[in-house]
């Protein structure tokens, strides 16, 4: 089932910012030493903000109010793997804070950011890896583990983060397809395909036991897709798990085999959407560095229209799986 939304409605009704802030706190994983994770945990608050989460020059960052108190009682968890290759920290602060504020633990998944196309190849593979740790780690940690509901695990991924969220749910990659993804004559090219051929690397040397084992993470029970790369790769995810897939702008950029039985498209928005509110100079920063300006979108008002229509559909689903 598919359904639009639109963005001018959504700005109408947006509420101001509330003065209560989710908590937020870190996690580390340091048992792969080539690969640490950073874990960004929000939960649910009843204090202040105390400062920003994920602000820079560019982007604005989300009220959080640290090392809260958390509340008595169990959370479903939210694992967010926000962006693709080169993504920041805590480029998903935005949703997940928004999320945590509904009753949620959310954690946000940040990897080391690859420094060439050749280290990017092994990212398909990876990142699903880095949220199967991530669950790992939240679940035997001392502090979260105890109030962690663990027959309600999420997974809500964006770009490449969306292919590893639906790959983790048990969506299954064809390999071959996806090594095809940057000729010429295919039609599943992800947004990355320049970039490797700017450094003259071809999918083709994508790890192959990495790909091999790619693999369902049984604990996951539903699953949120955003604007997937490379979705022809990908079959649909299994019966039993809840799906949802959305697309920021034409849904033909991001429709396929991961198609799932609930979808939702957002045709005023971009897939650039996905990212933080840009602060007053960001543009012109962009520009500066040769960076690309349109990742500010139109305006402020329509960047909070496009978060706060996401985070809306997005809670409105996992409320829903959570019954």
């Amino acid at each position: 089932m598919k359904f639009g939304i639109s963005l001018a409605l959504i700005l109408a009704a947006t509420p101001c910012l509330a003065e209560k802030a989710a908590g937020f706190s870190h996690l580390r994983d340091t048992l792969v030493a080539e690969r640490p994770l950073l874990l960004s945990i929000w939960y649910p608050s009843e204090e202040q903000a105390s400062g920003t989460i994920g602000g820079n020059a560019v982007f604005e960052g989300a009220p959080a109010a640290s090392d809260a108190p958390v509340p008595e009682g169990t959370f479903p968890v939210v694992v967010v793997s926000h962006g693709g290759l080169r993504s920041a920290t805590d480029s998903g602060a935005w949703l997940s804070s928004s999320i945590a504020r509904e009753g949620y633990v959310v954690v946000e998944v940040n990897a080391p950011r690859p420094d060439n196309a050749a280290v990017a190849t092994n990212e398909i593979w990876q990142k699903p890896q880095d949220i199967r740790r991530a669950i790992d780690l939240v679940l035997a940690d001392e502090a979260w583990g105890p109030r962690i509901d663990e027959s309600k695990v999420s997974v809500v991924g964006f770009a490449l983060g969306a292919t590893a969220a639906l790959s983790i749910a048990g969506a299954k990659m064809d390999t071959a397809r996806y090594l095809r993804s940057c000729n010429a004559a295919s039609t599943a090219a992800g947004p990355d395909c320049r970039w490797y051929a700017a450094q003259g690397i071809d999918l083709s040397e994508t790890s192959a036991e990495g790909l091999a084992g790619l693999a369902q993470d049984l604990r996951v029970s539903s699953v949120i897709a955003v604007n997937p790369e490379y979705p022809v790769a990908l079959s649909a995810v299994p019966a039993g798990i809840s799906a949802l897939q959305i697309s920021l702008g034409d849904p033909g950029q991001t429709s396929g085999g991961g198609e799932t039985a609930q979808a939702v498209v957002m045709p005023e928005a971009s897939a650039f959407d996905a990212f933080a509110v840009c602060t007053d100079a960001g543009p012109e920063i962009l520009m500066e560095e040769e960076g690309d300006p349109s990742l500010c979108g139109v305006s402020t008002e329509a960047r909070q229209a496009a978060h706060q229509a996401v985070s809306d559909v997005i809670i409105s689903f996992l409320k829903t799986d959570r019954e």
